[in-house]
C-alpha cells in the first residue's frame, strides 16, 4: 500500500478536521506537532541529561533526588503549570561508591559483578577461599554451621542456561515469549537470618544473562542482610568449575556502599497544561513514565527514554500554544522498580475511595511509557474495544511515521495497572523489544547508545498527538470493563 505523508494528506483533503462528532482530527495542529517534534526537538537534551549527567536513579538515592529536582526545574522552564513533587513513604535510599571483585588464585583475573541494591558494605576488602554451597540446601548449611564467619559464599549451581526474560510477554502474539533460565535460589528470610548469624562476609550468585550482561535488582532487607554480589555467569561458572576440580581459588571482594536515611519519603513529579473548556477542564488526560532506575547502567531504556518522551510531548503542546479542552497532566513516577509504588500512592491519594469518586469519574485516560523502547507503534488496549476503535482513528495521522497498531492485547508490570485497578482507562505504549529483555532491561548495558535519536523524536510526536486528541474529544473516554470476579 502506498504511504501518503501527513502534509500531502492535508492538501488532498483541503480540510482542517475530519472524523465523527466525537473524534474530529485537526490535521493542521497535528502537522504543527510533527514539525515541532521533528525539527525543533528538545527530547535528546532531556534524555542525555538524565542518562549522562545524572546517571542511575535508584529510588530515594541522592541521584534520584537530583532527577526529581531537575525535571521540575525543566518543566517549569518549559512553561508548565502546577509543577510540584508529591511525597509518599518509601524508606531509605542507597548509594554504591565502589565495588571490586577479583580472582587472585590460581591466577589473577578481574571479575564483572555488581552488588544488589541495598546491599550492605563489606568490612573492607575481604580476601578468602570461596565456599560453594550450590542451592543453599538446609543440610549443607547445617554442616557448615560455625565455619562460615568471614566466608565468601557461592550460593548457586552452575548457570547452565543464560537466556531470559523477566517481564511478562504481551498477549496477542506481539512478542514471542522467551524460555526461562535457571534462577539462583532465593535468599529467604530464614536463610538470610542464618547467614547473618553465621557472619558470612559476602554472598555471590550468578547472573541470568550472557555475553557479560549482568542483571541486577535488589531490595532493602533490613537487619538480616548480608553483602551480596551478582557475578557475570561466565565468571561465576569459572570459579565453580575450578572448585569442582579441587583447584584452590582465592577471591577478593570489596563493596563500599552507604544507606541514605535523611528522609524516608520519595517523590513523584507532577505538572500540567490546564484545560480551557469551562465544562471539561476538570477532566484529566495524563501521560506518565517512571523516573527511577536500577543502579548498574544509566537507566536509558528503563526508563529515561519514557521520561524524556513524556516531557517532550508536554513541551511540544505548550510551545505550540494549544488550548486543550481538558487538562493534560504528566507524572514522573518514583518507586516503580520496587512495585509500582509511586503510581499506586498517587492513585490511592487522588482516586481511591468514596471521597475521590468525583475526581475518579472525571479522569479521562492515562497513557504510560515504559516497557521496551521507542519508536511507538501503538498502545496495548487492555481489551477495551470501544477505546481501540477511537485510537485507531487517532493514530491515522501518525501512521506514516510508524504508529499504526492499537493492539488488543494486555501487558503487565508497569504503572498503567495502578489506574486500571480503580476503573480508570490506562494504556501502555507498544514499543520495540529487540534485545530489551536480554540486553538492557535491568542490566549494566542500559546506556544511551541503545536508543536511536530519531525514535525518541517519533515517540514524542506520537504521544503529543494522542494527548492532544484525547484532550479535545467531545465525548467521555470508554471505561475499562470491570474485573471478572475470582473463581470460587
Amino acid at each position: 500500500m502506498r504511504t501518503i505523508s501527513l502534509g500531502i494528506l492535508v492538501t488532498v483533503l483541503s480540510l482542517t478536521t475530519i472524523g465523527t462528532a466525537q473524534d474530529r482530527i485537526d490535521f493542521t495542529v497535528i502537522e504543527k506537532i510533527r514539525a515541532e517534534g521533528m525539527e525543533r526537538s528538545k527530547v535528546l537534551e532531556a534524555f542525555d541529561y538524565l542518562t549522562s549527567v545524572i546517571g542511575p536513579r535508584l529510588t530515594n538515592s541522592p541521584a534520584h533526588k537530583r532527577s526529581v529536582a531537575w525535571t521540575q526545574e525543566t518543566l517549569k522552564a518549559w512553561g508548565m503549570s502546577e509543577v510540584h513533587a508529591e511525597p509518599f513513604q518509601f524508606g531509605r535510599g542507597w548509594t554504591l561508591d565502589k565495588v571490586i571483585v577479583e580472582m587472585l588464585e590460581p591466577r589473577y583475573m578481574p571479575m564483572s559483578g555488581y552488588p544488589k541494591g541495598w546491599s550492605p558494605a563489606t568490612a573492607g576488602r575481604v580476601i578468602a577461599a570461596p565456599v560453594w554451597l550450590p542451592g543453599l540446601e538446609a543440610d549443607a548449611l547445617k554442616a557448615q554451621a560455625g565455619k562460615l564467619k568471614g566466608a565468601i559464599l557461592l550460593t548457586s549451581p552452575l548457570q547452565e542456561y543464560a537466556i531470559r526474560a523477566d517481564r511478562p510477554a504481551a498477549s496477542g502474539d506481539l512478542k514471542a515469549p522467551q524460555p526461562a533460565p535457571s534462577r539462583p535460589p532465593q535468599l529467604n528470610a530464614e536463610r538470610l537470618a542464618l547467614l547473618t548469624t553465621e557472619g558470612v562476609a559476602v554472598t555471590i550468585e550468578p547472573n541470568i544473562g550472557e555475553h557479560g550482561t549482568v542483571f541486577v535488582t535488589g531490595r532493602d532487607l533490613g537487619a538480616n542482610s548480608v553483602p551480596s554480589i551478582v557475578l557475570a555467569s561466565e565468571h561465576y561458572n569459572l570459579i565453580a568449575k575450578l572448585l569442582q576440580q579441587k583447584v584452590p581459588v582465592k577471591l577478593a571482594v570489596d563493596i563500599q556502599a552507604r544507606f541514605n536515611e535523611d528522609d524516608p519519603r520519595t517523590h513523584n513529579v507532577i505538572a500540567e497544561i490546564p484545560g480551557s473548556d469551562a465544562a471539561l477542564k476538570d477532566e484529566i488526560v495524563m501521560v506518565g513514565a517512571h523516573l527511577d532506575s536500577w543502579h548498574t547502567g544509566t537507566g536509558a531504556t528503563d526508563n529515561a527514554d519514557g521520561v524524556a518522551t513524556a516531557m517532550e510531548a508536554m513541551r511540544i503542546l505548550k510551545t505550540l500554544g494549544v488550548r486543550p479542552r481538558r487538562t493534560i497532566r504528566v507524572a514522573l513516577w518514583a518507586g516503580e522498580e520496587q512495585g509500582l509504588l509511586g503510581s499506586k500512592a498517587y492513585v490511592a491519594e487522588h482516586f481511591t475511595g468514596d471521597k475521590n469518586k468525583a475526581a475518579r469519574d472525571k479522569f479521562s485516560v492515562y497513557f504510560n511509557l515504559d516497557n521496551g523502547f521507542p519508536p511507538i507503534s501503538g498502545f496495548y488496549m487492555e481489551g477495551n474495544e470501544p477505546a481501540r476503535a477511537i485510537m485507531t482513528e487517532w493514530l491515522r495521522p501518525v501512521a506514516s511515521i510508524g504508529a499504526i497498531m492499537p493492539a488488543p492485547g494486555h501487558i503487565g508490570a508497569t504503572d498503567h495497572l495502578s489506574f486500571l485497578e480503580v476503573g480508570i482507562p490506562g494504556f501502555q505504549a507498544v514499543q520495540e523489544y529487540v534485545n530489551y529483555d536480554v540486553r538492557t532491561h535491568h542490566t549494566n548495558m542500559d546506556f544511551a547508545e541503545r536508543i536511536e535519536p530519531a525514535a525518541l523524536k517519533q515517540a514524542s510526536v506520537v504521544m503529543a498527538t494522542v494527548l492532544y486528541q484525547a484532550a479535545m474529544r467531545e465525548g467521555t473516554f470508554p471505561k475499562p470493563a470491570p474485573p471478572k470476579p475470582a473463581a470460587k
